[in-house]
């Protein structure tokens, strides 16, 4: 049963996370003024080798941030953090899976 609260555990830091990166993308996008942010965002999330978010970087450097205001950079700040608790759940979730093949039983 530890194992199953363990991959409970990685799951929703899984989807936390990818939902996280989704809305850090659209507020980024909307700020730098590029066309159709939601579109980003999902190129951002998709990809198996993270060829999406990297696409994302490279192709953004191109257009300075325009507008962003405090509340826009506040919301991306909050995001951010909760990536960072999305990936100790992600990490907490693999540790307690490692523990469990190790000593089973």
């Amino acid at each position: 049963i530890i194992g199953i609260i363990c991959i409970a555990f990685m799951l929703t830091g899984a989807f936390t996370l990818v939902y996280q990166i989704y809305y850090i993308v659209l507020l980024d996008a909307t700020a730098r003024g590029l066309k159709h942010p939601k579109l980003w965002g999902f190129l951002a999330i998709g990809g198996n080798n993270s060829s999406g978010i990297l696409m994302y970087l490279i192709g953004r450097h191109r257009y300075p941030v325009i507008q962003m205001s405090d509340t826009a950079q506040n919301e991306t700040r909050r995001r951010k953090k909760a990536a960072g608790v999305s990936l100790a759940f992600i990490a907490t979730g693999a540790c307690g899976l490692c523990l469990c093949a190790l000593f089973p039983g």
